[in-house]
C-alpha cells in the first residue's frame, strides 16, 4: 500500500477543503482508491454515487479521485458546476496538480486543485448572504479504499 498521504498532511488537506468551502455553497470531496477496478472513470463514477455527491440543493459537488499506485486521478464536476465551467477547466485543474504531483508534494498538489475549485464554486455558486446559515451538505474528510 502507498502512503500517500501523512496525518499531518491529510489534516492540511481537509483544512483546504473547509476553507474553500466557506465561500460556496459547493462540496468538495477526494478520495484515495488502492487499485482500479474497472477505469479510473468508472470507478469514479461509482464513487461519485457511494458518496452522494449528486445529493447537493445545487448539484455543485466536486470529486477529486485518485489512485496513486495507478497513477490515475480523475475530477468530476455535477452538473450544476460543470455546465458553468466545461472541460477545459478541469484539465486546467488536473494539471496543476500534478505539477506539484511530480514533486511529490502530494498535499500541495491537492489544496492546489481545491483552492482552483473552490474559487469557480464561489464564483457561481456563492455562500449565503444576510446570516443565512451555509450547511456542509456532505463531509469533508478524505475518503479511503485502499
Amino acid at each position: 500500500m502507498i502512503k500517500f498521504l501523512s496525518s499531518d498532511e491529510e489534516k492540511r488537506v481537509i483544512d483546504c477543503i473547509k476553507e474553500a468551502e466557506v465561500a460556496t455553497t459547493g462540496e468538495i470531496r477526494i478520495h484515495l482508491q488502492g487499485k482500479v477496478h474497472k477505469t479510473a472513470w468508472e470507478d469514479a463514477l461509482e464513487v461519485f454515487d457511494h458518496l452522494k455527491m449528486a445529493n447537493t440543493q445545487e448539484r455543485n459537488g466536486v470529486l477529486i479521485f485518485i489512485v496513486p499506485k495507478d497513477h490515475q486521478l480523475v475530477i468530476i464536476g455535477d452538473k450544476g458546476i460543470h455546465d458553468q465551467v466545461m472541460n477545459g477547466f478541469w484539465v486546467n485543474v488536473r494539471d496543476e496538480m500534478l505539477k506539484h504531483f511530480r514533486d511529490k508534494d502530494f498535499a500541495e498538489g491537492l489544496c492546489a486543485g481545491v483552492r482552483l475549485i473552490g474559487a469557480k464554486l464561489h464564483k457561481y455558486f456563492p455562500a449565503l448572504d444576510g446570516g443565512e446559515e451555509n450547511p456542509n451538505e456532505l463531509p469533508d474528510d478524505i475518503s479511503y479504499d485502499m
